[in-house]
Protein backbone atom coordinates (compact mmCIF):
# COMPACT_ATOMS: atom_id res chain seq x y z
CA UNK A 1 0.00 0.00 0.00
CA UNK A 2 2.79 2.50 0.84
CA UNK A 3 4.92 1.32 -1.59
CA UNK A 4 1.87 2.32 -4.47
CA UNK A 5 1.52 5.83 -2.19
CA UNK A 6 4.89 6.15 -3.10
CA UNK A 7 4.63 5.32 -6.81
CA UNK A 8 2.15 7.63 -7.12
CA UNK A 9 3.43 10.66 -5.65
CA UNK A 10 6.51 10.17 -7.41
CA UNK A 11 4.92 9.65 -10.53
CA UNK A 12 3.25 13.37 -9.47
CA UNK A 13 6.46 14.81 -8.86
CA UNK A 14 7.65 13.47 -12.47
CA UNK A 15 4.95 15.11 -13.90
CA UNK A 16 5.50 18.55 -12.28
CA UNK A 17 9.09 18.43 -13.77
CA UNK A 18 7.63 17.67 -17.27
CA UNK A 19 5.21 20.47 -17.19
CA UNK A 20 8.06 23.08 -15.25
CA UNK A 21 10.40 22.46 -17.84
CA UNK A 22 8.20 22.36 -20.76
CA UNK A 23 7.53 25.65 -19.68
CA UNK A 24 11.34 26.82 -19.05
CA UNK A 25 11.95 25.44 -22.86
CA UNK A 26 8.95 27.92 -23.97
CA UNK A 27 10.04 30.68 -21.88
CA UNK A 28 13.97 30.34 -22.68
CA UNK A 29 13.63 29.25 -26.39
CA UNK A 30 15.04 25.98 -26.81
CA UNK A 31 16.80 23.23 -24.42
CA UNK A 32 20.12 24.44 -24.84
CA UNK A 33 19.30 27.47 -22.80
CA UNK A 34 17.50 25.37 -19.97
CA UNK A 35 19.96 23.78 -17.62
CA UNK A 36 19.43 21.19 -14.69
CA UNK A 37 20.36 24.03 -12.56
CA UNK A 38 16.98 26.56 -13.85
CA UNK A 39 14.91 22.72 -13.46
CA UNK A 40 16.09 22.45 -10.02
CA UNK A 41 15.71 26.06 -9.19
CA UNK A 42 11.84 26.23 -10.33
CA UNK A 43 10.95 22.52 -9.14
CA UNK A 44 12.39 23.27 -5.71
CA UNK A 45 14.15 19.79 -6.36
CA UNK A 46 18.01 18.90 -5.48
CA UNK A 47 19.87 17.94 -8.43
CA UNK A 48 19.97 14.36 -6.54
CA UNK A 49 16.32 14.02 -6.60
CA UNK A 50 16.12 15.35 -10.44
CA UNK A 51 18.32 12.55 -11.61
CA UNK A 52 16.37 10.09 -9.27
CA UNK A 53 13.32 10.85 -11.19
CA UNK A 54 15.25 11.36 -15.08
CA UNK A 55 19.13 10.05 -14.97
CA UNK A 56 20.39 12.64 -16.96
CA UNK A 57 19.61 16.02 -18.78
CA UNK A 58 18.56 14.43 -21.94
CA UNK A 59 16.22 11.98 -20.38
CA UNK A 60 14.27 14.74 -18.78
CA UNK A 61 13.69 16.54 -22.50
CA UNK A 62 12.75 13.21 -23.79
CA UNK A 63 10.23 12.82 -21.04
CA UNK A 64 8.71 16.39 -22.03
CA UNK A 65 8.91 14.71 -26.01
CA UNK A 66 7.22 11.81 -25.27
CA UNK A 67 4.69 13.49 -22.75
CA UNK A 68 3.19 15.67 -25.57
CA UNK A 69 2.92 12.14 -28.25
CA UNK A 70 1.64 9.68 -25.58
CA UNK A 71 -1.47 12.25 -24.31
CA UNK A 72 -1.77 14.43 -27.30
CA UNK A 73 0.06 12.85 -30.75
CA UNK A 74 -0.94 9.23 -30.62
CA UNK A 75 -4.61 9.68 -29.96
CA UNK A 76 -4.60 12.16 -32.73
CA UNK A 77 -2.78 9.77 -34.81
CA UNK A 78 -4.10 6.92 -34.29
CA UNK A 79 -7.90 8.94 -34.91
CA UNK A 80 -6.74 10.08 -38.54
CA UNK A 81 -5.15 6.57 -39.75
CA UNK A 82 -8.82 5.00 -38.67
CA UNK A 83 -10.20 6.96 -41.27
CA UNK A 84 -10.97 5.07 -44.52
CA UNK A 85 -11.95 8.24 -46.55
CA UNK A 86 -8.82 10.00 -47.30
CA UNK A 87 -10.74 13.26 -48.10
CA UNK A 88 -12.18 12.68 -44.31
CA UNK A 89 -8.97 11.88 -42.99
CA UNK A 90 -7.28 15.14 -44.99
CA UNK A 91 -9.93 17.25 -43.12
CA UNK A 92 -9.50 15.83 -39.63
CA UNK A 93 -5.30 15.86 -40.08
CA UNK A 94 -5.49 19.67 -40.90
CA UNK A 95 -8.32 20.98 -38.74
CA UNK A 96 -6.64 18.65 -35.35
CA UNK A 97 -3.24 19.34 -36.20
CA UNK A 98 -3.82 23.11 -36.33
CA UNK A 99 -6.61 23.67 -33.50
CA UNK A 100 -5.33 20.59 -31.21
CA UNK A 101 -2.10 20.05 -31.42
CA UNK A 102 -0.61 23.91 -32.90
CA UNK A 103 -3.10 26.15 -31.03
CA UNK A 104 -3.07 24.89 -27.53
CA UNK A 105 0.68 23.44 -27.21
CA UNK A 106 3.25 26.77 -27.70
CA UNK A 107 5.75 24.21 -26.36
CA UNK A 108 5.71 22.65 -29.84
CA UNK A 109 7.62 25.90 -30.89
CA UNK A 110 10.45 23.86 -29.03
CA UNK A 111 9.66 20.97 -29.01
CA UNK A 112 9.09 20.65 -33.49
CA UNK A 113 12.70 22.22 -33.78
CA UNK A 114 14.51 20.26 -31.26
CA UNK A 115 12.74 16.99 -32.77
CA UNK A 116 14.16 18.03 -36.28
CA UNK A 117 18.22 19.18 -34.85
CA UNK A 118 18.38 16.15 -32.07
CA UNK A 119 21.28 14.36 -33.26
CA UNK A 120 21.05 12.21 -30.10
CA UNK A 121 20.45 8.21 -30.43
CA UNK A 122 17.59 8.05 -27.69
CA UNK A 123 15.40 10.66 -29.89
CA UNK A 124 15.12 8.06 -32.22
CA UNK A 125 11.74 7.59 -30.96
CA UNK A 126 10.17 10.90 -31.13
CA UNK A 127 11.56 11.48 -34.46
CA UNK A 128 9.75 7.95 -35.52
CA UNK A 129 6.39 9.41 -34.20
CA UNK A 130 7.02 12.79 -36.19
CA UNK A 131 7.72 10.68 -39.19
CA UNK A 132 4.60 8.69 -38.62
CA UNK A 133 2.59 11.46 -38.75
CA UNK A 134 4.51 12.88 -42.33
CA UNK A 135 4.09 9.46 -43.51
CA UNK A 136 0.44 9.32 -42.93
CA UNK A 137 -0.51 13.34 -44.44
CA UNK A 138 2.22 12.07 -47.37
CA UNK A 139 0.12 8.70 -48.00
CA UNK A 140 -3.26 10.45 -47.89
CA UNK A 141 -2.29 13.39 -50.30
CA UNK A 142 -0.86 10.69 -52.99
CA UNK A 143 -4.54 9.03 -52.71
CA UNK A 144 -6.21 11.93 -53.41
CA UNK A 145 -4.22 12.86 -56.01
CA UNK A 146 -4.76 9.35 -57.46
CA UNK A 147 -8.08 10.32 -57.55
CA UNK A 148 -7.90 12.88 -59.71
CA UNK A 149 -9.08 15.12 -56.63
CA UNK A 150 -5.91 17.22 -55.77
CA UNK A 151 -3.74 18.52 -58.08
CA UNK A 152 -0.45 16.50 -59.36
CA UNK A 153 1.55 19.92 -59.48
CA UNK A 154 3.66 18.94 -56.83
CA UNK A 155 4.72 15.29 -55.80
CA UNK A 156 2.75 14.09 -52.30
CA UNK A 157 6.07 14.06 -50.46
CA UNK A 158 6.70 17.88 -51.08
CA UNK A 159 3.37 18.71 -50.03
CA UNK A 160 2.85 16.78 -46.69
CA UNK A 161 6.50 18.90 -45.97
CA UNK A 162 5.00 22.32 -46.96
CA UNK A 163 1.53 21.55 -45.48
CA UNK A 164 3.26 20.30 -41.87
CA UNK A 165 5.86 23.33 -42.55
CA UNK A 166 3.10 26.08 -42.93
CA UNK A 167 0.86 24.54 -39.96
CA UNK A 168 4.23 24.31 -37.57
CA UNK A 169 5.22 28.20 -38.20
CA UNK A 170 1.27 29.46 -36.79
CA UNK A 171 3.54 28.46 -33.41
CA UNK A 172 5.71 31.97 -34.33
CA UNK A 173 2.86 34.23 -34.63
CA UNK A 174 -0.40 32.94 -33.28
CA UNK A 175 -1.90 34.91 -30.14
CA UNK A 176 -2.56 32.04 -27.84
CA UNK A 177 -4.67 34.24 -25.22
CA UNK A 178 -6.70 33.74 -28.22
CA UNK A 179 -8.56 30.64 -27.58
CA UNK A 180 -12.05 31.80 -29.14
CA UNK A 181 -9.99 31.61 -32.52
CA UNK A 182 -9.20 27.96 -32.46
CA UNK A 183 -12.03 27.06 -34.57
CA UNK A 184 -11.83 29.70 -37.26
CA UNK A 185 -7.84 28.64 -37.25
CA UNK A 186 -8.67 25.10 -38.50
CA UNK A 187 -10.90 26.59 -40.84
CA UNK A 188 -8.80 29.31 -42.16
CA UNK A 189 -5.39 26.42 -42.32
CA UNK A 190 -8.27 23.79 -44.10
CA UNK A 191 -9.18 26.00 -46.77
CA UNK A 192 -5.50 27.39 -47.29
CA UNK A 193 -4.22 23.55 -47.46
CA UNK A 194 -6.83 22.53 -50.03
CA UNK A 195 -6.42 25.48 -52.19
CA UNK A 196 -2.71 25.54 -52.18
CA UNK A 197 -3.34 21.44 -53.04
CA UNK A 198 -5.43 22.38 -55.83
CA UNK A 199 -8.78 20.77 -55.12
CA UNK A 200 -10.10 20.14 -58.17
CA UNK A 201 -14.12 19.84 -57.01
CA UNK A 202 -15.31 23.04 -56.00
CA UNK A 203 -17.60 21.49 -53.78
CA UNK A 204 -14.51 21.07 -51.74
CA UNK A 205 -13.75 24.70 -51.44
CA UNK A 206 -17.51 25.97 -51.02
CA UNK A 207 -18.36 26.95 -47.79
CA UNK A 208 -20.20 23.55 -47.04
CA UNK A 209 -17.25 21.71 -45.31
CA UNK A 210 -16.14 24.90 -43.52
CA UNK A 211 -19.70 24.90 -42.07
CA UNK A 212 -19.81 21.62 -40.32
CA UNK A 213 -19.37 22.20 -36.39
CA UNK A 214 -15.65 21.38 -35.08
CA UNK A 215 -15.06 20.74 -31.89
CA UNK A 216 -12.29 21.89 -30.73
CA UNK A 217 -10.45 20.22 -27.27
Amino acid sequence: MASGKRKRASQQKKGEVIEITKNLLLRKGGSKSVSTSDVCAAANLGRSSLYHYFGSKTKLLLSVHFSFIEKTMKPYLTEAAGMDDPFERLTFMVRSFTSDNICRHPELRILIHDELVMKDKQFREVKAAWKKHYLLLRDTIAELQSRGTLSLDVKASWAALFVLGMLSWITYWFDYQRKDQIPAMGDAALRMVLQGLGAKDPLLLSTSIFSVPFSSK
